[in-house]
């Protein structure tokens, strides 16, 4: 690996300073902190805003105001895992964010549902920000603190998690969907002030200067099919032509992408580390559990937000600031645990942290599934899924550091992150296919009843347990500060 400019030479030997928490590390890293988990905030904005979005534009379809997110952030991932070994994830990242920007004041202005989805998509451009944030960690700081640095960047979701309902909650009831969405706007244009001065340029982690577009594309393209075809499902008919059409499509287009790769002296995505049972295993396992810790929490919102119309709606009739408070233990829970497990992931096997949150987060959403009849059966049984859910987004970025070498940190991060989205739109929707399975139509807007919140529940607690059964077969993994006479930071 050949350093940047920006960068001290990896040569040289860390000095004792390098090795502590430092004024400047703490900086960077919450400079990280903020774009990453932003995106937390997008989708617990997004979610409080759905059933105000649902009822102003009259539509069916509102599951597409958080699919257009996914299917955006799929299509654009392989580019910026490639982009950023190139150049440098600084500049990509200012990058992403500033569309990000432009996205969002679509959003808030928009006097219809299809421009409304144009902004959603273009915001969407920072959704493969993580890709960046974590290998950037590995990167930026020394070896001894890219354990703890990337758990705490991981399991800041439950402070996000703490606080944004709250501000859902003043948002929508004071304003409606559009001030959450001016919100989203004003706190990315922090993002890119803090990003741009406190984060400094990475070294370089590819040299050749081609470029596999068409690799790109495919993969890319045959991502956003998928996930297009998995959020049509429901309404065109899991058994349709079209539907299958669709499928089969983006089946070509990643066995295409496949037989592109192989043929390329530019690959887009080094196929070749999957086959490496460590790395398989993580970030197979890994995606499906952020999917899980991400999307879950959606349907105890929806159940807390939607109104309760006997006969017709199950839902809690709560305003988002009630709905905030109620959410406070379980979230606090969160937050908690992960910072913990942050603390105490150096010296211990991440997979024993990996496996315990991966059981208390399906046995979470299992006993929710049976128990959600008001504040008091859905916050105890939140809490046990919030306590597997603080384990998990501690301990993914760690896996993914004891599975791949420096280099391949950004493969490795990227396939997480593209993979997390991918499974949140699978996970998404057979969430909604379970609701509007045991929904009604009413004046244009699908209420749902109590079983299909049942059955929401219970898809995140399969997907929990399909998550820790390939878990098991995680090998042991190294630890960052074995590598190479730890390599110094770049701060």
């Amino acid at each position: 690996m050949t350093p940047t400019s920006a960068s001290p030479s990896l040569d040289a030997a860390p000095s004792p300073h390098r090795q502590r928490w430092t004024p400047r590390l703490v900086g960077v890293l919450i400079a990280l902190i903020w774009p990453t988990q932003l995106l937390v905030t997008v989708g617990i904005l997004g979610s409080n805003a759905t059933a105000d979005v649902a009822q102003h534009f009259h539509t069916t379809q509102v599951a597409w105001f958080s699919l257009i997110v996914t299917l955006v952030s799929a299509l654009l991932s392989p580019f910026v895992i490639k982009l950023g070994d190139l150049y440098g994830k600084k500049r990509i990242m200012l990058g992403m964010i500033a569309l990000g920007v432009v996205g969002d004041v679509i959003a808030a202005t928009a006097g219809s549902f299809e421009l409304l989805l144009v902004g959603r998509g273009l915001a969407a451009c920072y959704g493969p920000f993580p890709a960046l944030a974590f290998p950037a960690v590995r990167d930026i700081f020394p070896g001894v603190l890219v354990k703890s640095a990337s758990g705490i960047l991981g399991s800041s979701l439950g402070l996000v998690a703490l606080g944004s309902p709250f501000l859902a909650g003043w948002l929508i009831d004071g304003w409606g969907y559009k001030g959450a969405m001016w919100f989203l706007a004003a706190a990315t244009t922090v993002s890119f002030v803090l990003v741009a001065t406190l984060v400094p340029e990475t070294p370089r982690h590819a040299f050749e200067p081609g470029f596999d577009w068409l690799g790109g594309l495919i993969l890319g393209g045959g991502l956003a099919v998928l996930v297009y075809a998995v959020g049509q499902g429901q309404s065109w008919g899991w058994g349709s032509a079209r539907t299958l059409g669709w499928l089969a499509a983006s089946v070509v287009a990643l066995l295409g992408f496949l037989a592109v790769e192989r043929a390329s002296s530019h690959p887009i995505l080094d196929l070749r580390v999957l086959r490496r049972r460590a790395v398989a295993t993580t970030v197979v396992s890994g995606a499906l559990a952020q999917a899980v810790a991400y999307t879950a929490p959606v349907i105890a919102i929806l159940l807390a937000l939607y109104p309760h119309i006997p006969g017709v709606s199950a839902g809690f009739g709560w305003t988002a600031q009630h709905s905030a408070t109620v959410g406070v233990t379980w979230n606090l829970l969160l937050f908690v645990t992960g910072l913990a497990a942050s603390r105490f992931l150096r010296g211990v096997d991440t997979r024993l942290i990996w496996w315990a949150g991966l059981a208390a987060m399906g046995l979470g959403y299992l006993l929710a599934g049976f128990f959600h009849a008001g504040a008091v059966q859905l916050t105890w049984t939140m809490c046990v899924a919030s306590l597997g859910s603080g384990l998990v987004v501690a301990a993914a970025p760690v896996l993914v550091v004891g599975a791949v070498s420096t280099d391949e940190q950004g493969l490795g991060s990227g396939m997480l992150t593209m993979l997390t989205h991918v499974f949140g739109a699978v996970f998404s929707a057979a969430m909604f296919a379970a609701l509007a399975a045991h929904s009604t139509v009413l004046e244009g807007t699908a209420f749902y009843d109590d079983s299909g919140y049942t059955w929401a529940f219970w898809v995140g607690a399969l997907l929990s347990l399909v998550a820790l059964v390939v878990g098991f077969f995680i090998p042991a993994l190294r630890e960052p500060e074995e590598e190479a006479q730890e390599a110094p930071s770049a701060v």
